[in-house]
């Protein structure tokens, strides 16, 4: 059953949503999560993955409407986006039109509206097969130079990524979202803005941070998962990975497989692959 968000500080949105929103609920058209502010919102996000619609206020201590809208782009681009603001704000209206928001609902809230919105976003959530694609084409746009994304076409759920993530290293992803009842695509991307929000947080951490997320994503959302870290000015590279992504490292003579958490030094000319077998996808690093 698919699952709506509703994100605000105000106690009493819970007792009303549950009220307007029985018959809904009842009859299994979606089910009901509450959060107060967006920091709440995203940490219950990473546990329900099948969150479809965000209907959220602007106003919110911690972590304000459109800050969660802004966040969201990353953590997962898959979920529809409701805001709740005041009559007349027409620069929040603004600021959420430019961060993709899917509709606008004016307060006091006229709950068959809201009602009306939601069905609607639920139905374009329904027709979601070729957004991971999609996704991941626009992922491969904003490509670093030296990367480059080979034979994009997947048996399964696979988002690759790669990006700088600071003056010296640059960040390579492969995901891999196993079979499991919830939808592959907002598995995926839920685990792409997990790993990269982690690596957002402290702009300098080392792969072994990134353990714990690991753990998470392969109990929780059942994914596989590389991060690999190239430092550009050494041309050091090394990775780690909770699946059976495969890693080779090719220079002008040999190719050999590369060790997880192992650094390896590269030259300039040489190739790094990632690929993994059942995926049809490959990510090469040109050093």
């Amino acid at each position: 059953m698919a699952k709506v968000l509703f994100v605000d500080d105000e106690p009493d949105i819970e007792l009303l949503a549950k009220q307007k929103f029985r018959k809904q609920i009842a009859d299994g058209s979606f089910e009901i999560l509450f959060a107060q502010n967006g920091q709440e919102a995203l940490d219950l996000i990473a546990l329900e993955p099948d969150i479809a619609v965000v209907v959220s206020d602007v106003n919110m201590p911690q972590m304000d409407g459109l800050t969660l809208l802004d966040k969201l782009k990353d953590f997962n681009p898959t979920i529809k986006t409701i805001v709740v603001s005041a009559y007349g704000d027409t620069k929040t209206l603004r600021s959420a039109m430019n961060m993709g928001v899917f509709d606008f609902v004016t307060k006091p809230i006229d709950f068959n509206e809201l009602a009306n919105s939601i069905e609607r976003s639920l139905v374009q959530y329904a027709h979601l097969p070729s957004s991971l694609y999609n996704y991941q084409l626009q992922l491969v746009k904003d490509f670093p130079a030296g990367v480059n994304l080979n034979d994009l076409q997947w048996k399964g759920t696979m988002i690759w990524d790669a990006f700088t993530l600071n003056f010296q290293h640059l960040i390579l992803l492969g995901i891999y979202a196993l079979p499991s009842p919830v939808s592959g695509e907002i598995v995926a991307s839920i685990a792409h803005g997990i790993l990269k929000t982690e690596l957002h947080k402290d702009m300098n951490s080392s792969l072994t941070n990134l353990s714990n997320a690991l753990a998470i994503i392969n109990d929780s959302l059942k994914v596989h998962a590389l991060v690999g870290q190239y430092h550009l000015g050494s041309l050091e590279f090394a990775y780690r990975t909770n699946g059976d992504f495969k890693v080779h490292h090719i220079s002008s003579t040999t190719q050999t497989q590369v060790i997880p958490s192992h650094t390896t030094f590269l030259k300039r000319g040489d190739v790094v692959t990632f690929e993994r077998e059942h995926a049809h996808a490959c990510l090469s690093l040109t050093c």
